[in-house]
């Protein structure tokens, strides 16, 4: 089944389908630019990670409060997701953590 980026409704909805396909880590940036992830003492450059999608949430409630969702596999083959804020609130970390990844989010049928 080929998936295209923001196709879906909820983070939840997201994260559930997310991991069903693999994608089972948390990761997170790190202040320092390294991906990782708490369970591991595994630490990531941009050069080690690949951007697979990323979907992009607005609240209900309220439409500033925007959050995007990362999904990403590593060098290693370890796959999972990285969550951030989206707009004026967004890390400047993760950002630029991302903008350096390769990106592989509009290669369909991943």
């Amino acid at each position: 089944m080929k998936r295209v980026n923001n196709n879906y409704e909820t983070m939840v909805e997201a994260i559930e389908d997310l991991k069903s396909r693999g994608y089972t880590h948390n990761f997170n940036v790190e202040p320092n630019g390294v991906l990782s992830e708490g369970k591991s003492s595994r630490k990531y450059l941009p050069s080690s990670v690949e951007l697979h999608e990323l979907h992009r949430f607005e609240g209900a409630t309220n439409p500033s409060d925007m959050s995007i969702l990362y999904a990403v596999g590593t060098d290693t083959g370890e796959k999972g997701t990285v969550v951030d804020a989206f707009g004026v609130d967004g890390s400047e970390t993760v950002s630029k953590f991302m903008n350096h990844v390769a990106q592989k989010q509009f290669e369909m049928g991943k």
